[in-house]
């Protein structure tokens, strides 16, 4: 029978991620803390590209709209950076958003 491996986790690049720059000694960084911190990130993101869908689908001001359309958009992005390193629970909070991005 095959053993299932937990994949490797490249955690320079995860802290990366998060913190936006290098960090001299990532390994030092426990999963916990980063997952953590992914979930923290994506949360904030999350709840930025609905409340700006929302406004897009509400206001009548061209200039509020297309300003709120660039700022999902760039929220969204910052989250695909994440996308490698989340589970189940992140990668459905990246769905949603990109679902309620959806015609927009």
């Amino acid at each position: 029978m095959f053993g299932f491996r937990k994949k490797k986790i490249d955690k320079a690049a995860w802290a990366e991620a998060i913190y936006g720059q290098r960090l001299k000694h990532p390994k030092k960084e426990s999963e916990e803390q980063l997952s953590a911190l992914t979930t923290g990130m994506l949360m904030q993101h999350h709840r930025i590209i609905m409340d700006s869908v929302r406004i897009v689908r509400t206001t009548k001001n061209p200039d509020t709209r297309q300003g709120r359309v660039e700022l999902c958009h760039r929220h969204y992005q910052d989250m695909l950076k994440l996308k490698p390193f989340c589970n189940k629970e992140q990668l459905a909070m990246i769905q949603n958003a990109e679902d309620a991005m959806k015609g927009i």
